[in-house]
């Protein structure tokens, strides 16, 4: 545990301490940094002790209270606090605007000590923590917590820029630990949020000011018709003249200098008054602020559970409410009755003590924020929240690059509010798609959820996914995931080559890649769930140029080996996804579909559907003369076999294998031959070591050389080889174990003896004579009986073909075939 600072005064003693030690600033690649701790004193009794410290500051200057330096802080960190009073009895406090950044502290002694951890997660910026001995406020200390990843100066502010450029209020919080200085900006109205910043911000100024005005304020003068006696009237107008010529008025007539005059006539003398233009304006506004801040209240009034921070939240707005109230309980306000002229400014309102701070302050509130200059203190999103907005953002402006702006660039702009926090709206509606030419679109789209209870058990939830859709190619997908997190102990650089996300964020892409799952509309067949994500990667920050050593790393190599992997990404470094992107955008279906890892199960079962329909010969050697027929099979690669008509089969055979009798050994099927090219020849033309029996019509085929075959086929008691030879599949040439197996020459029959061998049925194989085989509708000429008698034979188009042993059979599917079998054993 190292110390970082010590405040010591006469009243308190605070010690500050990080709990483990590590190089934080090693992987953002960043010059080094000087923290901040300014001390803002509040007690004028307060006196500083010999005893304060900052680490990385001189001793000299770790007791003056008006150097703002101080050690920095970092994000993801645990410190811990331990605060002490100094006389006994006295009880001490540390506070923060937020409430979860203290929740871990605990007080103890009766309240004379206070300690406990802070953590200020994912929240970068400067931070304000009051110290209270006694109930009363004696010290604001503020400290500045930087990110431990990325570059504070450039990446941090690039990526708030860059959000901003989208919408101000996604970088903004109303309530976190931390907290970036902004300014101004009068180029759109403010949000709630920014209004509400605002309000806070200036309530103290526009208390002063509003306090000043009615204790100054500026009357105006006001006419008001009255019925006056003669001789109280103090001023003749020319309104006094005219009733007294007229002989107008009130009362009986008296005699005045010669003229006849009413007792009372009306005058209009001028009277001071607080109900004027500027009143009536403020409060105007005053009233507007008091129902804006009823309707944000309103948010949290409906909720019957709130957080901390939401509970915080609510609290400030009751308490900004008494405050507005109070102002408009001001004498001059007060008495203001009516509305201002449309567009009212006067020269008071904006010059006066008092009026023209007002007049500023509230103005303030239309405007809205920026995160840049020294102005308003505003509370930012955790950065991993930023991060992950960031690089949704550059992967749309990469592929914009490429294509030109999106076809529904409103989507990008799409948001969500909960309460005062505004986010980026998820799911299916927020996508950008763009058109790469007239048969295929790309989609980005932002945290789509895939829990569709027909394709996926668990609801999957990728942060980006690019979409590719394209004519005749089924969905493919590559799936970005954002992680600010990084791993850089020395087990994890030796076993990848490079500082990286964690394991367990890589295992997610795993996760990602194969439980996506789309409808393949494309099939010719019934269409079917199929996994749709080729590539999987996880975007981390870190800053590596491309001529770095990043791209020997695992990380970056598995993403075409494997198709999962990571991808360094940071404003001042996006060369590596920019590369992944584009490597995808300008290829077309048949390039994205090499990227696919295939499944050994789905190659197997397609291999086998074309060996299902590839026809192989299994010839037999004449007797006698065994060995001489194989020798000259293999030395001259021709084979030849009775031409049938009623056997089509013979103009499409791929293979021939041969079968290999007793008298040569051990019988069985050991030797193989593609077919290269046939002829239809009489045996008369064919030149053999032996004499013709008789002269007929053969297939002649042209082998290549002889091969063993990659697992024997062994004869066994219970199979026959006709001596003419049989005739099956390349299907049942590769999976038979036995002779009387190769018969098997469809893939539903395989299916069938798969089951079968599976749940140790008992079985034995028949066959029919060979037949003309439908291409469009194979039929398998295997009987499987069993022992209650009962037999199946596959059908091709039909199904299966069962047949009781007592009773009338029927036509099944495998599926309905196996529900069906309880009789079989």
């Amino acid at each position: 545990m190292k110390q970082l600072f010590r405040i010591a005064t006469n009243r308190f003693t605070l010690d500050w301490h990080r709990v483990r030690e590590s190089d934080h600033a090693v992987l953002a690649q960043s010059m080094p940094v000087m923290g901040r701790l300014r001390l803002v004193p509040h007690d004028d009794g307060l006196l500083w002790r010999d005893l304060m410290m900052r680490s990385g500051v001189p001793d000299a200057l770790a007791a003056d209270a008006s150097d703002p330096n101080g050690p920095p802080l970092y994000e993801q960190t645990e410190y811990q606090i331990y605060l002490r009073g100094a006389n006994d009895g006295d009880r001490v406090e540390l506070r923060h605007r937020d409430p979860v950044i203290t929740r871990a502290l605990n007080s103890q002694e009766n309240g004379r000590v206070v300690h406990g951890s802070v953590n200020f997660r994912g929240q970068i910026g400067r931070s304000l923590f009051s110290i209270y001995v006694n109930g009363n406020r004696t010290l604001d200390f503020e400290v500045e917590v930087f990110p431990t990843k990325i570059d504070y100066e450039s990446d941090y502010q690039d990526i708030v820029a860059d959000v901003q450029s989208i919408l101000t209020n996604l970088a903004y919080e109303y309530l976190r630990s931390t907290h970036q200085m902004g300014k101004l900006s009068s180029d759109r109205p403010p949000s709630k949020l920014e209004w509400l910043v605002l309000i806070e911000q200036i309530i103290d100024e526009l208390d002063v000011a509003m306090n000043h005005i009615a204790q100054r304020p500026s009357r105006g003068l006001v006419r008001r018709e009255r019925t006056t006696r003669l001789e109280r009237i103090r001023r003749v107008d020319s309104r006094v003249r005219s009733q007294v010529r007229r002989g107008q008025g009130k009362g009986s007539l008296v005699r005045l200098g010669g003229i006849s005059v009413r007792e009372q006539i009306v005058e209009r003398p001028a009277e001071l008054t607080l109900d004027t233009m500027e009143h009536r304006w403020l409060r105007n506004q005053l009233v507007d602020v008091q129902r804006t801040l009823g309707q944000i209240a309103s948010i949290y009034d409906s909720e019957a559970e709130l957080s901390s921070r939401r509970r915080q939240t609510s609290d400030g707005i009751t308490r900004l409410k008494i405050r507005v109230s109070r102002l408009l309980n001001l004498e001059p306000i007060r008495e203001a009755d009516g509305n201002p002229p449309m567009g009212f400014a006067s020269l008071q309102l904006v010059s006066a003590p008092g009026y023209r701070e007002a007049y500023r302050l509230l103005m303030f509130l239309k405007m809205g924020l920026r995160l840049e200059g020294d102005l308003i203190q505003l509370a930012v999103k955790d950065l991993e929240v930023l991060y992950e907005y960031w690089t949704y953002l550059t992967v749309v402006r990469i592929i914009q690059d490429e294509h030109g702006p999106p076809q529904n660039l409103d989507a990008l702009f799409r948001v969500r509010s909960s309460g005062l926090s505004v986010q980026l709206k998820q799911g299916e509606t927020q996508q950008v798609a763009f058109s790469t030419g007239k048969h295929r679109t790309i989609r980005v789209k932002y945290n789509p959820q895939f829990s569709d209870q027909d394709k996926t058990l668990i609801p999957q939830k990728p942060d980006i996914l690019i979409r590719f859709e394209q004519d005749g190619w089924p969905i493919i997908q590559l799936v970005a995931d954002a992680k600010y997190r990084i791993d850089a102990t020395d087990k994890y650089r030796q076993q990848f080559k490079s500082f990286g996300p964690p394991a367990d964020a890589i295992n997610v892409l795993h996760r990602y890649r194969d439980a996506i799952l789309e409808l393949d509309q494309t099939a010719s067949d019934v269409p079917g769930l199929q996994r749709s994500v080729v590539q999987a990667a996880a975007l981390f920050p870190m800053n590596l140029t491309p001529d770095a050593d990043f791209r020997d790393s695992r990380l970056w190599q598995s993403l075409e080996r494997l198709g999962v992997g990571a991808i360094p990404v940071l404003p001042s470094n996006t060369a590596f996804l920019k590369g992944w992107l584009l490597s995808a955008v300008r290829q077309g279906g048949w390039s994205m579909a090499d990227r696919a890892i295939a499944n050994s199960a789905d190659v197997r079962s397609r291999d086998w559907r074309v060996a299902g329909s590839e026809a192989v010969l299994i010839g037999t050697l004449r007797s006698p003369g065994t060995q001489e027929h194989l020798d000259w099979v293999v030395s001259e690669r021709l084979y030849y076999h009775p031409y049938a008509k009623t056997q089509p089969r013979q103009h499409h055979v791929k293979q021939v294998a041969i079968y290999t009798p007793a008298s040569l050994g051990n019988p069985g099927i050991r030797l193989v031959a593609d077919v290269r090219s046939f002829d239809f020849v009489e045996r008369s033309e064919i030149t053999t070591p032996w004499p013709a029996r008789r002269n007929e019509m053969m297939v002649l085929y042209r082998l290549s050389p002889i091969r063993p075959m990659d697992r024997d086929i062994e004869f066994t008691a219970q199979d026959y080889m006709p001596p003419q030879g049989r005739w099956t599949t390349r299907l049942g040439l590769e999976r038979a174990r036995s002779v009387s197996e190769v018969a098997l020459e469809t893939e539903p029959e395989w299916r069938l003896l798969e089951w079968l061998l599976a749940t140790k049925k008992p079985f034995s194989i028949r066959l029919d004579s060979a037949r003309i085989q439908d291409a469009e509708n194979p039929k398998g000429r295997a009987w499987f009986h069993f022992e209650s008698g009962d037999k199946v034979r596959f059908d091709g188009m039909n199904g299966f073909l069962w047949r009781p042993a007592e009773g009338n059979g029927g036509y099944f599917s495998l599926k309905d075939l196996i529900q069906h079998q309880g009789t079989w054993s």
